[in-house]
């Protein structure tokens, strides 16, 4: 796997994203959307300089890039254009530059593409202000784009005499044989597939003194409720002070969050931190829990129906609900639960075809039939056959079952003429 190794002899420094907090609240769908890639502006502290430096970190999920077959290498190539665009308070575009990159795959690397993606860095050397990022991708194989835009705030922190970093979320890290720590940053923002919630972060001391400090952090909710509070101590040595700490255990569930950092000796907030909260492997047509939990009555008993509505928290609910699918994944040492996306995937294709005017298309028979089974082998439809209702026939060869469906009303709203009795299924 290609990881962008950083040592804590970085400078880190800060990152607030004015306004971005707000924006992305506006349009809860963001959650749900496929990230074609991931973009992440991080300012760095640089010493006797008044600009700092905004280090533009790219995850790229190789399953956005198409590959071709290198006759003459005989490996397999994905070819793209990255286009860096930095806009300042003013509209002006002050930086604009375009790299050309090339992965070369082999056969055996080609399996396993959704585990490995790459990773770019940008660099550049900013004045206090607030920017605008915008971020595209161009892959020149099948000539798609896609763009991300993002805002960032660099500081002026060189007269403060206590300034921090932006906070970065870790999704591991590490020693060297020297001592030096090895850091992993998390791009796509989702602490979701973390296990344990580490971030780094640096304190600058901009006198001479040693002295301690506590800071106060807060972990607030999209609704501005905070939900987990805490504080770190240290004694600041002068110049760069580099931490990397855990963040206590909090129960979330799906949404926008925000970690902020304070301090009582001082009037201000010192840095925050906006991320949000997903499963990875989150079906993209599933955006109300309550409604994804009706939705499992045809794969999940009475029981554990009732144990996922009557979860005492959202958290909780989610959290059994994970657990559920977790406990029929096929292959639960993978990103993806393939049972659960095929699931939901159903669901949606019922939806869209069965749907009538008053009741919801995977509530309907066929709907009902569709999801449980998939697509039949064979459809026989009878809308016009004299002295009948129109009536189709559904037969599945592999496991050797027939269901018939009438239009008893003549408005499309067919009925399966006899109840699903299965093994797994008793519906009705």
């Amino acid at each position: 796997m290609k990881k962008i190794l950083f040592t804590l002899t970085l400078f880190f420094l800060m990152l607030i994203q004015t306004g971005l907090y707000a924006q992305i609240i506006e349009n809860k769908d963001f959650l749900f959307q496929e990230q074609y890639f991931y973009s992440e502006p991080l300012v760095f502290y640089v010493r006797d300089s008044m600009k700092a430096r905004a280090d533009v970190f790219i995850q790229i999920p190789l399953t956005t890039l198409s590959f071709k077959k290198n006759q003459s290498t005989q490996k397999f190539d994905a070819k793209y254009d990255l286009t860096i665009n930095i806009y300042n308070s003013f509209g002006e575009n002050i930086i604009s530059n375009t790299s050309s990159e090339t992965i070369s795959n082999t056969d055996e690397q080609q399996k396993y593409l959704a585990d490995n993606p790459e990773f770019r860095i940008k660099s550049y050397f900013l004045k206090p202000d607030n920017y605008k990022l915008e971020t595209t991708l161009r892959d020149r194989n099948n000539y798609m784009e896609y763009k991300s835009d993002k805002k960032f705030f660099v500081p002026d922190f060189f007269n403060s005499e206590v300034s921090i970093s932006s906070i970065m979320f870790l999704t591991d890290f590490k020693s060297d044989s020297l001592g030096k720590r090895i850091i992993f940053p998390l791009v796509t923002g989702n602490i979701g597939e973390l296990k344990d919630i580490y971030i780094f972060y640096e304190i600058y001391n901009n006198s001479e003194n040693t002295f301690p400090l506590s800071i106060n952090y807060k972990i607030l909710s999209e609704n501005n409720t905070t939900l987990k509070e805490g504080n770190f101590s240290y004694v600041l040595s002068p110049g760069v002070n580099q931490r990397v700490d855990r963040l206590a255990p909090t129960d979330y569930s799906t949404g926008f969050f925000r970690l902020e950092f304070a301090s009582n000796a001082y009037s201000t907030i010192f840095t925050q931190k906006d991320f949000v909260y997903k499963w990875s492997d989150l079906p993209m047509n599933m955006k109300d829990l309550d409604n994804a939990i009706n939705q499992m009555v045809y794969i999940a008993t009475d029981n554990q129906m009732d144990s996922l509505r009557k979860a005492p928290t959202q958290a909780e609910k989610e959290k059994r609900f994970l657990q559920f699918w977790k406990s029929i994944d096929p292959s639960p040492k993978t990103s993806k639960n393939e049972v659960m996306n095929e699931y939901y995937n159903r669901i949606k294709i019922a939806t869209d075809k069965f749907s009538t005017s008053y009741q919801e298309g995977w509530r309907t028979d066929m709907g009902m039939v569709f999801v449980i089974f998939g697509n039949p082998s064979s459809i026989e439809r009878h809308p016009f056959d004299e002295n009948s209702k129109p009536y189709e026939v559904w037969e599945y060869f592999d496991i050797n079952k027939q269901f018939i469906f009438v239009d008893y009303t003549g408005f499309g709203d067919y009925r399966l003429i006899t109840p699903i009795w299965d093994k797994r299924f008793k519906i009705r």
